[in-house]
């Protein structure tokens, strides 16, 4: 699949369109994914066609508009947000499509038979 287009996936009889991030590789200066930089957790995504990304989750009560991503050099996306200790499900919001993190391996269900992205803020 070429970087940065469209794709069709099928889940549970379910079809939703979903923006494909960039392929990452050695080129890449900054790392992909949440880290926690002290009390802060910095959310960074590749997603070149994107015009606006949004990350919702339990830290926000699900509101996508209050954490919005600024684009970055290299077709990157960076949201840094404040968080406590605790486990957070959150989600990004891609020109309006809600999708799972894909740079963040760790997942879990959630009720309308899609994966949340999760991060352990220590």
């Amino acid at each position: 699949m070429a970087r940065g287009t469209k794709s069709k996936t099928s889940e549970g009889g379910v079809s939703a369109t979903m923006i494909e991030p960039r392929a990452t590789g050695m080129a890449s200066a900054k790392p992909l994914g949440p880290r926690q930089v002290g009390d802060t957790v910095i959310f960074a995504a590749s997603y070149p066609n994107a015009k606006i990304i949004q990350i919702a989750g339990d830290f926000n009560n699900w509101q996508p508009e209050k954490n919005p991503m600024k684009k970055t050099d290299n077709d990157t996306w960076e949201a840094r947000i404040p968080l406590k200790k605790g486990v957070y499900n959150y989600r990004f919001v891609v020109d309006g499509k809600w999708q799972q993190d894909p740079h963040n391996s760790m997942t879990k269900p959630n009720p309308y038979g899609e994966m949340n992205s999760v991060i352990k803020v220590e």
